[in-house]
């Protein structure tokens, strides 16, 4: 079945997934065996459930290659098998579903996000994409679904592997949020949602983390940033554990009461994950078969909205309207984007120099700067491109990334470096610009296809027109084109050109250009400095000169924003349409220390330290001003002021300073508590388990990683040889919580005492009570509040 065939299933009828294979195979006695490795050990296994599942009435059956890619298999020590394993995984899934269902092949993370968040190139994880959607592809899976993602990038670069072994095949992207509706790299809802209505997906979803009433809010919000098809699969409660066997708390009854809520918003797939059965999806399937009218649902919309695109038609728009977002921050464009323009060295030879030598402090800086001044987007031009390469401009962007810059204009003229800048990009950026010409629109139409986003259209081929009605023209002419591809008018800003005053160009050409574009709803912008070029008083000049374009329609500006009359004419033109600029918020600090950490900034850091010992004996700066900055940081972590990425880059700027510190102070150092961190033995995940650790590290505790997939008996071999205070435990799978249980008593049979604590995606407060644990936390903030008040209660 290919995907334009999949998509017009989808306008038929809602379509039922499959459930939970981990949980079931704990239940099936195989708890022991990670669950990929079954298609080769235990096929039969299997097979049998997911014969239950078409039994149940799935019309989608997902092979049980779940975490089949190399870099998974390389942790199991099975990554020679890996072609045999992911084609057992999809043969079985054919036998089992004997033709009543489709067969999907199902993939998840490596356990390694990309850079800047991890330590993996992006082209090293699509490698490892690309060679398992291979696999998959040749044993003859009939669409794939990308599924618990919780890094945007990863799941992009997945989905550009998958599409490069097919396009005929149909595509379901997911990602996992928590009740606060971002995943654990700081990823919204929204983000996600207007970035995959772009890209090459069929359908885009979200599952685990969240039983039904929770996903069905996540959903809810997800509905309005995209217009495809949507897939759900929620948990079936929380995980019980009772020493013996692991269940979860909601039952079949209950869980399939939520069907009818999830075609209400719009799913058009509903499936189950962590701990759905059978039984759940076979009552699922009874509430499916009751609705009768589904050609007035949503998902009937949204299926038919999609087709219509696969034949050659616009994507229809999302309910929230147009957003451009990095992996963090995203902004609507309506009613005015203010578009910074300093990030361009042109006529500062210095910049030019610095850019060359890869130094891009300077470059990050104007990108911090222009957002405090009110910027919501940055334009980004590292000036002449002959002397750059690829390096330069994977470098800037992931740094960018790094310091969660606000959403980017790639002024890139090289399309190669453009495809590079785009590839790296973990959000839906602005291409700055396309002319109206077979060549640079064909290039600009494929990048927007396969990286989304939005494009600049400038108002001219390959010569400037001189009046307003040819540049109007012009303009439809290029939108015309780009409808005809796919790409719909309201993802262009068109740039009327604005030249300069002084070059005795007239500005009214452009005026009326703005108007008749207005008229036609298409949205402005302009470089709007381009106007007062050698001319003097520049901001009144290019101030009243933006004002006039407002009144006439105009929705955006590249433009200084760091030039207040200039803000102030954004800020009052809108104000008289009735009207408010969106301001972000920009989270800075009154401590300078916790603020040059946000901020990356390690020179200022160090400034800032040599300053303090002036003052105060290296123990004292080390514990009490730059210790108490980092605290801050995972304050504010905690309260989800901040994410991940500011949290590893604040941890990153710290840590040389904190090295010399210790330098300083020999062995004066004073920790608030020495923790031992171990992921438990048969469980391969490790990036929850770092994350713990660094936010420990912010908060003053000595942490010691012992790593993942480690056995009971080597755990407390560990707490015999470190003695820390606390001992933290990851449990991310079902199959692996009662390994918990099994440290502990060992610990108690032993006669040591240390404080345990545990966390992890399977891991409840009632599991970890159960399994004798001092404390239990959900994510690394409440680590690190839990290890804060054990170790107050200990030195009580």
């Amino acid at each position: 079945m290919n995907r334009k065939e999949f998509v017009k299933l989808l306008t038929e009828k809602v379509l039922l997934l499959d459930g939970s294979y981990g949980a079931n195979f704990f239940k099936m006695g195989k708890g022991d065996i990670p669950g990929e490795l079954l298609n080769l050990k235990d096929p039969d296994t299997v097979l049998k459930l997911q014969r239950d599942y078409v039994k149940s009435g799935a019309d989608i059956l997902l092979s049980n290659t779940f975490s089949a890619n190399k870099a998974k298999l390389l942790e199991l020590k099975a990554s020679e098998d890996i072609e045999a394993i992911n084609h057992e995984g999809v043969r079985i899934a054919k036998e089992a579903s004997a033709g009543r269902a489709l067969v999907f092949a199902d993939m998840t993370s490596t356990g390694s996000f990309p850079t800047p968040v991890g330590d993996s190139g992006f082209e090293e994880i699509y490698e490892i994409y690309r060679e398992q959607a291979q696999y998959l592809f040749d044993a003859g899976a009939d669409g794939f679904i990308v599924e618990t993602m919780t890094d945007m990038k990863e799941l992009k670069a997945a989905v550009l592997a998958i599409r490069s072994v097919t396009e005929d095949l149909p595509l379901i992207a997911h990602m996992t949020f928590d009740e606060t509706m971002r995943s654990v790299t700081g990823t919204t809802v929204e983000i996600f949602g207007s970035l995959f209505n772009d890209l090459d997906v069929d359908v885009v979803g979200i599952n685990c983390s969240l039983d039904p009433e929770g996903t069905l809010k996540v959903l809810e919000r997800l509905s309005k940033y995209t217009s495809k098809p949507l897939c759900v699969e929620p948990n079936a409660g929380k995980p019980v554990y009772d020493g013996k066997r692991l269940t979860y708390n909601m039952t079949p009854e209950k869980f399939a009461v939520y069907v009818e809520d999830f075609i209400d918003i719009g799913a058009s797939i509903i499936g189950g994950c962590c701990g759905t059965s059978p039984e759940h999806i076979a009552l699922a399937r009874k509430q499916l078969d009751k609705r009768l009218l589904y050609k007035n649902t949503p998902g009937f919309k949204r299926a038919s909205n999609m087709l219509n695109y696969l034949n050659g038609g616009i994507l229809e728009e999302a309910s929230c309207g147009q957003v451009l977002s990095s992996r963090t921050k995203c902004a609507n464009v309506l009613p005015f984007t203010v578009i910074g323009e300093r990030i361009n060295p042109a006529s500062r030879n210095k910049f030019q120099a610095e850019i060359q030598e890869c130094k891009f402090d300077r470059l990050y800086h104007e990108a911090q700067e222009q957002e405090i001044e009110g910027a919501k987007i940055i334009d980004v031009n590292l000036g002449i491109e002959k002397t750059l390469d690829h390096e330069h401009f994977r470098k800037a962007i992931n740094g960018l990334d790094r310091i969660s810059s606000i959403p980017i204009s790639f002024d890139i003229q090289v399309n190669r470096y453009l495809d590079t800048a785009l590839r790296e990009y973990a959000g839906r950026g602005l291409i700055n610009s396309a002319r109206v010409t077979e060549k640079s629109l064909a290039n600009k139409i494929a990048l927007l296809k396969k990286y989304g986003g939005m494009l600049i259209l400038l108002a001219m081929g390959k010569e400037i027109s001189e009046s307003a009605e040819e540049r109007f023209k012009k303009v439809m002419e290029g939108i015309e084109i780009l409808e005809k591809n796919g790409i719909s008018r309201n993802r262009v800003f068109a740039d009327p050109l604005v030249l300069s005053m002084g070059a005795k160009n007239d500005p009214y050409i452009t005026l009326q250009t703005v108007s008749l574009l207005s008229r036609e709803g298409i949205k402005t912008t302009m470089g709007l400095s381009n106007l007062s070029f050698g001319l003097p008083d520049r901001s009144a000049i290019n101030s009243a000169f933006l004002a006039q374009c407002m009144y006439f329609g105009q929705t955006s500006a590249i433009m200084n924003p760091g030039e207040n009359i200039m803000m102030d004419t954004v800020k009052g033109s809108l104000l008289l349409k009735g009207e408010k600029l969106e301001e972000g918020e920009k989270i800075q600090s009154e401590n300078p220390f916790t603020d040059s950490l946000l901020n990356g900034d390690i020179k200022k850091l160090e400034l800032l330290t040599e300053e303090a010992l002036n003052e105060y004996d290296s123990i004292h700066v080390s514990q009490n001003i730059l210790g108490k900055a980092m605290e801050e940081i995972g304050t504010l972590y905690s309260k989800g002021k901040i994410f991940l990425p500011n949290l590893l880059l604040a941890s990153e700027t710290s840590q040389p300073i904190f090295s010399k510190l210790n330098k300083l102070n020999a062995n004066s150092i004073t920790f608030k508590g020495k923790v031992l961190l171990a992921t438990v033995e048969g469980d391969v995940h490790d990036i929850g388990k770092k994350i713990v650790g660094t936010v420990l590290k912010s908060g003053g505790f000595e942490v010691i990683d012992a790593g993942k997939d480690i056995p009971a008996s080597e755990i407390v071999k560990r707490v015999k040889e470190i003695k820390p205070d606390i001992l933290g435990l990851s449990a991310m799978m079902t199959t692996t919580v009662g390994r918990v249980e099994e440290v502990h008593d060992l610990l108690k049979a032993e006669g040591m005492e240390v404080l345990l604590i545990s966390g992890g995606a399977s891991m409840t407060e009632e599991l970890a009570q159960n399994f004798g644990c001092d404390g239990y936390s959900k994510d690394a903030s409440q680590a690190l509040i839990l290890c804060k008040n054990l170790m107050d209660s200990l030195n009580a």
